[in-house]
């Protein structure tokens, strides 16, 4: 049995939308885990609620790793280029 697709469209429902919140924040910050122990990839997840409640994972210091985005990103590399 195939589930449908799910439309892309802001749950109006205050309670729906909490638990399906809760649902994916949980679903991506496993996966941003398993990333990371998987590939031995750095990663850093920030997510922030509706409400501004900050949830967060980062395999190593999230400031290290912020720091190491910046100085990459100053200059203009993209997603497929290869950064230190």
């Amino acid at each position: 049995m195939v589930r449908g697709k799910t439309q892309m469209k802001r749950i109006e429902n205050d309670t729906s939308r909490q638990v399906t919140f809760s649902k994916r924040r949980n679903g991506l910050l496993k996966k941003a885990f398993e990333l990371s122990v998987l590939c031995d990839a750095e990663v850093a997840l920030m997510i922030f609620s509706s409400r501004g409640k900050l949830f967060e994972f980062s395999s190593r210091s999230m400031l290290k790793t912020i720091e190491r985005y910046e100085r990459n990103s100053k200059h203009g590399l993209n997603g497929n280029s290869t950064v230190q």
